[in-house]
């Protein structure tokens, strides 16, 4: 009887990679560690340019196993529930040309730390890419909050005037796809929104424009301290030739002067910014730059004082790229919003439900109360990143008429809104269906003007990731519509 894939010793798997291309290269193994979309793309694209590779999976399940046998049609070698460590690598230590490890692997991982330590390469996915996309143009996106928007808005745009700018990166879609199509098809600009995990380990990275739209504290359980936290995302302008920041951000124009110098954007109407700032947006709905009017903003589909901050970041670096106001405004009657990011899945005149599952922190979440009218009930919860949620719940305070809490940081939270002062009501749930089953109660007897899921936490208690959160959410939100009698669907928004 066959031994199952897993079981198969090392000294045999390195026998069964090689082939009639591969005599004369045995050193040249790429382990890939993590087979997400990111690892797949990888292996796929180093095998294609004659690498060995094999690819390690800690977990299993259909999307692993089928994404396995597509890549062990290629002659790549898949391990699923294989576990990273160094003990297990060591047999075969002097044949790895390169480690890719997934961006959730964090960079202090002991086996990370070994390889290392014995001269081995470890890289990330956009390492991989680079290679063959570095003479392409580039523009970087960082940021705690509205990279994913500032990605997908300036790619939409530099593609609906005739350019193939395909955004790529943290965003969804990995880097090594289009170096693994570049053969095929000629790329002009690459919109890569870049998280502080691909950047920490990829400091060749060096964009032709870089962006950088805001910073609030965020995964300091990966990167320790705030000020490390704050140097991995610098360190991409550093590199950047030419740099955009949003001054509106106050911890970003703390640092105007220690930081390299750019183009800066602001949505206040205080003039005295304006002499800082070289991109901004007058009371007459202009938008300006550096003193003059481009073009007069009209409907914009995205809400909120912060999508006008991600707007003129991207208006500035269309203008970089050579575009003309008239052009850039076209694009933007165009533009379709992101799922998941104050997404209006129903509305009618009494009630709006919103979804805005992408508020992973607290700063995002005050950015959609904000940015909405009337009275507010919130449905917040999921894993907590940080403790700073006083401004949080200070917001809370002037705007919602309740809270709905679930998940894993549910108790934490209640706790915390009760220390700080929040008076209203506070409903506790450990289910996301069981708390949409009251709330559709609660409506029926209370006045509402919007229902807003806001979870200002990560996903990871319950959820693969926010897109799973939110569909879910919205799959739940349209099950109750198709029975609740007292809510009229008809206004329901696919």
């Amino acid at each position: 009887m066959n031994k199952p894939l897993n079981t198969i010793n090392i000294s045999a798997i390195i026998n069964l990679m090689i082939d009639n291309n591969h005599l004369s290269k045995r050193k040249n193994i790429n382990l890939v560690i993590g087979l997400g979309i990111s690892g797949f793309w990888a292996a796929k694209y180093l095998r294609s340019i004659n690498k060995r590779v094999i690819v390690w999976e800690s977990k299993d399940g259909m999307e692993f196993l089928e994404r396995k046998t597509e890549l062990e049609e290629l002659n790549i070698l898949v391990s699923l529930n294989k576990k990273f460590v160094f003990e297990e690598i060591q047999p075969f230590l002097e044949e790895i040309e390169s480690v890719v490890v997934s961006p959730s692997i964090p960079y202090d991982h002991i086996t990370i730390i070994e390889l290392k330590k014995k001269g081995i390469k470890v890289i990330g996915e956009i390492n991989v890419a680079w290679e063959i996309l570095k003479d392409t143009n580039w523009i970087g996106i960082t940021g705690t909050n509205g990279k994913t928007t500032v990605t997908h808005l300036l790619s939409h745009i530099l593609c609906d005037t005739g350019l193939y700018a395909p955004f790529a990166g943290n965003i969804g879609t990995p880097l090594c796809k289009y170096a693994y199509s570049k053969r095929q098809e000629k790329i002009d600009w690459v919109v890569a929104e870049l998280s502080s995990y691909q950047i920490e380990i990829s400091p060749e990275i060096k964009p032709n424009i870089g962006i950088w739209t805001t910073f609030t504290e965020d995964h300091l359980q990966r990167h320790k301290t705030l000020e490390n936290y704050f140097n991995i995302k610098k360190s991409l302008l550093e590199k950047s030739d030419f740099r955009i920041y949003n001054y509106d951000d106050k911890n970003l124009r703390n640092h105007y002067s220690s930081i390299p110098r750019g183009v800066w954007i602001t949505t206040s109407f205080d003039k005295s910014n304006f002499v800082q700032c070289d991109y901004w947006i007058d009371d007459k709905a202009y938008i300006v730059e550096r003193g003059k009017r481009l073009f007069k903003l009209g409907n914009f589909s995205l809400k909120g004082m912060h999508n006008i901050q991600n707007l003129l970041l991207v208006i500035a670096a269309a203008r970089k790229v050579g575009l003309s106001g008239k052009k850039i405004k076209h694009s933007l009657s165009t533009y379709k919003q992101l799922p998941h990011r104050m997404e209006t899945i129903y509305k009618n005149k009494d009630l709006e439900i919103i979804n805005d599952s992408k508020a992973t922190n607290f700063d995002s979440s005050i950015a959609g109360i904000n940015s909405t009218e009337g009275q507010i009930v919130i449905i917040a919860g999921g894993r907590l990143k940080g403790n700073e949620y006083t401004e949080w719940i200070n917001v809370l305070k002037k705007k919602v008429k309740s809270v709905f809490l679930f998940g894993e940081s549910s108790k934490v939270l209640k706790m915390a809104l009760i220390n700080e002062g929040f008076k209203k009501d506070i409903f506790e749930f450990s289910e996301l269906k069981e708390l949409l089953n009251f709330v559709f109660h609660y409506l029926q007897d209370n006045r509402v003007g919007t229902l807003l899921f806001s979870p200002s936490c990560s996903s990871f208690d319950q959820f693969k990731n926010y897109e799973e959160r939110g569909d879910y959410f919205k799959k739940l939100i349209s099950e109750k519509l198709k029975v609740n009698k007292s809510i009229s669907c008809s206004n329901t928004i696919s």
